[in-house]
This record gives C-alpha cells, sequence and structure tokens, in this order.
C-alpha cells in the first residue's frame, strides 16, 4: 500500500477505490495538513493498475504547472513535481481570494481534460478550507467538479462545516482521514522560496518578445484591471482557448502601443489573447 499506510489505519478505502466504480478523487484539508503527499502516493498506487491522471487545482504551491496555474498530468510512482504538464489554466493569482471566477473555472476545465484521458484521477487542491470563504470555495468546487469520492484529511473537525453541507447528498462520498503525526507546518517563506524557485525554473531560457496591443485580444483575471502593468504575469492563449505560455510585462511603449514580454514561448508559436493577471513577480 506504499506510503499511504502512513495515512490510513486499514485499507477499506483504497480497496473501494481500486475494485469499485470511483473514479475521480478530490482530496481536501487545510495547509499542512499531508494532502500533496497522500495525493502522491494515492496517484502512484492508482498508476500501478490504471491509467491515472493528477490534477493540481491549488495555483499557489503548484507542483505540476508553474505558480498561477491549475494544471494536470500521467501520475506515476514518483513526485508530482515531475509530472510531465499536460495542459494547464492560467488564474493570474497566487491564491483563492479576490480570483474564485477563474480558479473554479479553470478547475472545471482541467479536471474535465484529465478525466477524459484518465481511467483514475486524483485531484489535489487549495489549502483554504476555514471561515465562510473556504467553505463557499470548497462547497462550489465540489458541485462543480462532482467528483465519486471527496478525501478530507482533518485534525480537529476543520472540515466539518464543509462536509455537512453534503450530508444529505448522495454523492460525493466523504472518507474523513486524520491528518498523521509526521506532517510538519511549512513556514511563509518556505512557500515563498518554493514559488520564486519554479518560477526561476520556468522563465530560464526565456526571451523577450514585443506584443503590439491592436494584434491581440486582451483579457483580465479580475475586477481591479487597472493600475500599471509592468511586472504583471500574464498568459499567452491561443485561438482555441489554450494556454500556452505564461510571461511577464517587463515594459510598456504607450506611443506604439506595444508590451515587452518576458516568455519561454517557443518561437514561431502562435497566440491570440493576452490573459493579464493581478499578481506582479520579478526573478
Amino acid at each position: 500500500m506504499n506510503r499511504l499506510g502512513l495515512f490510513l489505519r486499514d485499507t477499506d478505502v483504497i480497496d473501494r477505490i481500486l475494485t469499485g466504480p470511483i473514479k475521480t478523487i478530490m482530496v481536501i484539508g487545510d495547509a499542512d495538513s499531508g494532502k500533496t503527499a497522500f495525493c502522491e502516493a494515492l496517484a502512484g498506487l492508482l498508476s500501478e493498475h490504471f491509467e491515472t491522471g493528477a490534477a493540481d487545482l491549488d495555483m499557489g504551491q503548484s507542483h505540476i504547472g508553474p505558480p498561477s496555474t491549475i494544471a494536470w498530468g500521467k501520475a506515476g510512482k514518483g513526485h508530482w513535481d515531475d509530472i510531465e504538464m499536460e495542459d494547464m489554466y492560467f488564474t493570474g493569482a497566487l491564491s483563492p481570494p479576490g480570483n474564485l471566477l477563474p480558479l473554479l473555472a479553470g478547475a472545471k476545465k482541467i479536471v474535465e481534460s484529465a478525466a477524459k484521458r484518465s481511467e483514475k484521477l486524483v485531484i489535489d487542491t487549495t489549502g483554504l478550507v476555514r471561515g465562510p470563504l473556504g467553505r463557499l470555495l470548497k462547497q462550489y468546487k465540489i458541485e462543480l467538479l462532482l467528483p465519486d469520492m471527496v478525501v478530507a484529511l482533518e485534525r480537529e473537525g476543520e472540515l466539518r462545516h464543509i462536509i455537512e453541507g453534503f450530508r444529505l447528498q448522495k454523492t460525493p462520498v466523504f472518507e474523513r482521514i486524520d491528518v498523521p503525526g509526521f506532517i510538519s507546518f511549512k513556514s511563509v517563506l518556505k512557500r515563498t522560496e518554493y514559488r520564486a524557485d519554479k518560477f526561476r525554473k520556468y522563465f530560464s531560457g526565456s526571451r523577450v518578445i514585443t506584443v503590439s496591443r491592436s494584434e491581440v485580444g486582451l483579457r483580465f483575471t479580475s475586477t481591479k484591471n487597472n493600475g500599471e502593468l509592468a511586472g504583471r504575469l500574464i498568459s499567452l492563449r491561443d485561438e482555441m482557448h489554450k494556454d500556452i505560455a505564461l510571461g511577464i510585462i517587463e515594459g510598456v511603449d504607450p506611443e506604439r502601443d506595444t508590451l515587452l514580454v518576458r516568455t519561454p514561448l517557443a518561437k514561431g508559436a502562435g497566440f491570440s489573447t493576452l490573459v493579464i493577471g493581478t499578481a506582479v513577480i520579478s526573478l
């Protein structure tokens, strides 16, 4: 049962996933509850028997795609950081507050894409579960994606206010699991450093291109679309609504109405739209 034995006291949950009709398994929990470790272990086990997809919906601590994105790939026995990304969706931000619409839209698109090409699908989520916002986000994410099973990793009943809203529904099935004692808390600094390292790796070997604003469509991920564009994180999207590369606006030329964009986009790759996020980053 590989690393799952560190989370589970018995094998009943795994037996039902392996032998039953359960296809999509969403994992929810507070920050530092072991969600990703559990997802890696579960997906690793399932990949021994099924074509298994891994969907990463945590745009702040992304393991499959770059930060600010929701992404999926084919799971294996290793860490999710090593998974080759199949598809991504740009949310424009590094945390859910103020960005629920692109987060939910991206979750729906990515999970649908992954489910079409997977026999089993494991879905990791953000650690926002507390308070009215956490409850609203998780309940509507569950309703929108409608997984077959939700695994709830909790310490002291912090997910009860989310789960109670579904107690009379036929689906999904909820399984509560205690957070193991070996799961440690990450500092804000460690999370920030992880995200910065992911950005550095993603943009390594990038180049600067000039984009005429009159030749592309412009979209924004938030109503707060005014203000300085320099430093803003963006996505380059093709005509089929697919995010093909991220970029950073490095300069604006108002006279020529152009943007200087740093991006790892391959030379010759076409794009039709710039999606401008709220996150501001520097490498």
